[in-house]
């Protein structure tokens, strides 16, 4: 079902929105460069964290509702690739809130993930890349 909203009609709701994470942002704008090497892997759920743990989609009405469909999707076997980069021992998540919270609520031992660059830890499995950036473009939509 489409919706059309005035623009006028759209507002800034700070409980729906996470903190920016700078680095994140300059990662994903190289990758799309094709000057960011981006890897796909299987990482260890337990490795996945959130850039901002004090966001909370599903304390929302809204974000709970988003949750339980990207749940939905998740256990029909339509998995959501999350975008991570490696900081030390841990994958950072810090766009992909909504998948990541449905992931929690299944706790698969594993979550599909596009690392931004190259990955450099024992547990994970299946690594492959570099991903060419034309590949990377068409999965986030901008190409």
């Amino acid at each position: 079902m489409i919706m059309r909203v005035n623009p006028s009609n759209i507002h800034f709701d700070p409980n729906l929105t996470p903190g920016h994470d700078e680095l994140f942002a300059r990662h994903l704008t190289a990758a799309v460069k094709g000057t960011m090497p981006v890897y796909f892997a299987a990482v260890p759920s337990s490795l996945c964290i959130p850039f901002d743990r004090d966001y909370r989609p599903d304390l929302h009405s809204i974000g709970a509702a988003a949750i339980k469909e990207a749940f939905e999707r998740a256990r029909e076997g339509n998995h959501q690739k999350l975008l991570t980069y490696q900081r030390g021992y841990w994958f950072i998540v810090s766009d992909d809130y909504i998948p990541y919270f449905a992931a929690l609520i299944g706790m698969p031992d594993y979550l599909p993930c596009f690392i931004f660059g190259k990955p450099d830890h024992p547990l994970i499995q299946d690594v492959q890349g570099p991903i060419d950036a034309e590949s990377f473009k068409k999965y986030i939509g901008i190409a």
